[in-house]
């Protein structure tokens, strides 16, 4: 697992008081204790502020497992890094 899934799972493992091995890509997001809206909320506000990204709301209603939200994550990480690159 890469630094930024490490990540990832860690904001959601800590923000929903779930132990991050617990959590694997296959997981339906909904099956998580706690992760009811608001929480998810936290969860998205903090991904955004640890990567300096902004996820959009189209795209959050699509995701149905941690893996996909990792992955959504990592294509706009890799976009960031990109831009600033640039």
């Amino acid at each position: 697992m890469d630094d930024v899934s490490c990540e990832v799972y860690r904001i959601i493992g800590e923000t929903l008081r779930v132990p991050p091995e617990e959590l694997g890509p296959d997981l339906p997001i909904r099956a998580i204790p706690n992760a009811e809206s608001i929480k998810m909320l936290t969860v998205i506000l903090k991904v955004e502020k640890q990567f300096d990204i902004e996820i959009p709301d189209e795209a959050t209603f699509g995701l149905a497992t941690v893996g996909q939200f990792d992955e959504l994550v990592q294509i706009l990480a890799a976009e960031r890094a990109t831009a600033i690159a640039r």
